[in-house]
């Protein structure tokens, strides 16, 4: 395979190129080139892929093979020479996450001695993975001060080659992965690492560095991050939100926190109190079909459809008159959909699983449950009314 010149590593402001094409192929179903010259990073490093064009054409993906760099396309690419250009705000935005988890990893492995075992940047927020299962809030906090002074700094970022025998010298935060000659990624005095990605050539181009939020995943510490304009674009978000429900509240944004507290507990008080109104006001239907209850023979029997009324409460008012001697029920709601509740005293023999499937299987209805209770549904408000009906006649036969 041909050597494909990687420009990317000479300038990574570099936004256009002029190259030949190597070969052309296809990968994974789509058109591809390979080129003697490129721009285009490919995904490695857990660094996404450069998107730009080639001549016009869409490139969707590039892809490392050995020596090569695979130019995947939107459609096939029939000009050489070729003219690339990169997509600039992602390849910025690429390299303002990277300098910025190099910066933020060095300086969690020197405020807390947490060392990063892998990184993943993504289209929203990236993470590192850190070699701990917990940290204290104040230990984020020191961190992220630490990582924001190296981009206020604005200390040169390097980039070296060294072999073998010159790399023992380098103070690298983590083994390389690679053999022969490796690249090393620097901010001197602060943080080496061995690295293939782009960067810009000082910290102070990072932008702002916030940890966004942490957790714990597989033994290890999650932490969530956001660099340069990701970060800018964060805070406005987050700021605007904040105001925008202050102003909501008529409180002061640093109020905000004791205003929403008040407001739970206040809902939390309104939830017990209907609670308690809920309860009472089953109490009260209770009493009243108690009252209306028709007897017949040694059967007390109640066939009702509970008009504001809800599947919960049918059930509780079932299970209450029950508790009396000699009561058979027959409920019906339609919230939150037509069901229905057939119920007897432990004094009277019936089988209400089985009266369930007699009386709501004519209407395309099921039921279901103990030999003393059962419910069902899966009819209409009318075919329910009907239903309640027809149970009354049965039982009162």
């Amino acid at each position: 395979m041909a050597l494909t010149e990687r420009l990317f590593w000479q300038d990574p402001y570099q936004q256009s190129f002029d190259a030949r094409v190597i070969r052309r192929l296809e990968w994974e179903g789509r058109p591809a080139v390979v080129l003697d010259a490129t721009c285009f990073y490919p995904t490695s490093g857990g660094q996404p892929h450069d998107t730009g064009q080639l001549n016009h054409v869409r490139v969707l993906d590039v892809v490392e093979h050995g020596d090569e760099i695979v130019h995947v396309l939107e459609a096939p690419l029939t000009e050489d020479p070729v003219e690339g250009r990169i997509d600039w705000a992602r390849r910025l935005d690429h390299m303002q996450q990277h300098a910025g988890q190099h910066i933020l990893s060095g300086a969690f492995a020197q405020t807390v001695g947490a060392h990063t075992v892998s990184f993943h940047l993504g289209p929203a927020a990236s993470t590192i993975d850190l070699d701990c299962n917990e940290l204290s809030t104040q230990a984020f906090d020191k961190t992220e001060e630490l990582a924001n002074r190296i981009v206020v700094e604005g200390h040169p970022i390097q980039v070296s080659q060294h072999d073998e025998v010159a790399l023992q010298s380098v103070p690298l935060r983590k083994a390389p992965q690679v053999e022969g000659l490796v690249r090393v990624v620097s901010i001197p005095e602060f943080d080496y690492s061995a690295c293939g990605g782009t960067h810009p050539h000082t910290s102070g181009e990072v932008g702002l560095i916030h940890i966004e939020r942490w957790e714990r995943h597989q033994g290890q510490l999650r932490v969530t991050f956001l660099c340069g304009l990701r970060a800018v674009r964060d805070y406005r978000h987050k700021s605007r939100l904040g105001r925008d429900l202050a102003a909501h509240y008529s409180v002061a944004l640093d109020e905000l926190p004791a205003a929403l507290e008040r407001m739970e507990i206040a809902a939390d008080d309104a939830r017990r109190a209907e609670a308690r109104l809920r309860t009472r006001l089953l109490d009260l239907q209770t009493a009243v079909l108690s009252d209306t209850a028709e007897q017949v023979g040694n059967r007390r029997i109640v066939c009702h459809y509970l008009k504001d009324t809800d599947a919960a409460g049918m059930r509780q008012i079932a299970q209450q008159l029950i508790q009396q001697s000699g009561m058979v029920v027959a409920l019906g709601v339609t919230n939150p959909s037509p069901q229905f509740c057939l119920a007897r005293s432990p004094d009277v023999e019936l089988d209400m699983v089985a009266m369930a499937s007699e009386l709501a299987g004519p209407y395309g209805g099921r039921g279901g449950g103990r030999t003393h209770m059962a419910q069902g549904g899966g009819l209409s408000h009318d075919d329910l009314l009907a239903m309640l009906n027809d149970a009354r006649a049965r039982l009162a036969f």
